[in-house]
């Protein structure tokens, strides 16, 4: 479950939104996540890798293929060795190619032109992703609850042993865990887990991007002793933890 959680639109928002403070874990989660460029011709859609988007090829009604522009140079390449040029012409015609401005279209040799689309904008494709699986945060919240409980995590009593059970059934009972999504009011670059101790029973926050919030109630379940805060700086990669109770 945990591999899909980064497809939720939620995430994907939050570390576009905060990719100056954190550029490497947006380039992670969001350049493996499709975009949508718009251009002259219309939207297409591609990834970005290397901080540089490339489009996905795809052959047009008319005939003409759209590639990125690296891999669009070598199929031309192929392309004129196939039709038999000579080495002057090619050089000739891939010199043309690597000059040519955006948005003009170029022949290179006759029935073989080329344009290169410039991109006016460039965004997230979210219509495939897909909220976060509220087991997650749940799981989450549980192995939190665990650190607080020790070894009386394992005790067989039906409070932990039904929790247990929801988790090795992948499926929430909703007479024993509830899970809120709520979210904050700003994008900050950490990650926090929080219990907010029994009100009347467990509480666990779990805070993502500092803006994605589950609160998670463990309807039959009180914990005592201490309560903790961790809180993770994606920016500079600082864990602490703090006990505020």
């Amino acid at each position: 479950m945990e591999s899909k959680a980064k497809s939720d639109p939620s995430i994907l928002l939050a570390v576009k939104k905060l990719q100056p403070e954190i550029p490497s874990l947006t380039s992670e989660i969001i350049g493996s996540h499709p975009h949508i460029s718009h251009s002259e011709p219309g939207t297409n859609r591609g990834y970005v890798k290397n901080g540089e988007y490339r489009v996905k090829a795809k052959k047009l009604e008319d005939g003409s293929l759209i590639q990125p522009t690296t891999d669009a140079r070598n199929s031309i390449l192929k392309t004129l060795k196939r039709a038999g040029h000579d080495e002057e012409a090619i050089f000739k015609a891939m010199h043309t190619f690597d000059s040519v401005p955006e948005n003009e279209k170029i022949e290179l040799v006759p029935d073989l032109e080329v344009v290169k689309w410039s991109i006016n904008k460039l965004e997230l494709d979210l219509s495939s992703a897909h909220l976060m699986n509220p087991l997650i945060p749940a799981k989450t919240a549980y192995e939190f609850l665990a650190c607080h409980l020790s070894s009386a995590i394992y005790e067989d009593v039906k409070q932990l042993s039904d929790i247990r059970d929801s988790f090795i059934k992948c499926e929430l009972n909703p007479d024993i865990i509830k899970v809120e999504r709520l979210t904050s009011n700003r994008y900050e670059p950490f990650h926090g887990i929080y219990f907010e101790g029994n009100d009347p029973h467990a509480k666990v926050q779990v805070r993502l991007f500092g803006w994605l919030v589950f609160r998670v109630h463990f309807l039959k379940l009180s914990v005592g002793g201490p309560r903790f805060i961790y809180t993770h700086k994606l920016d500079n990669n600082e864990e602490d933890v703090r006990i505020i109770d």
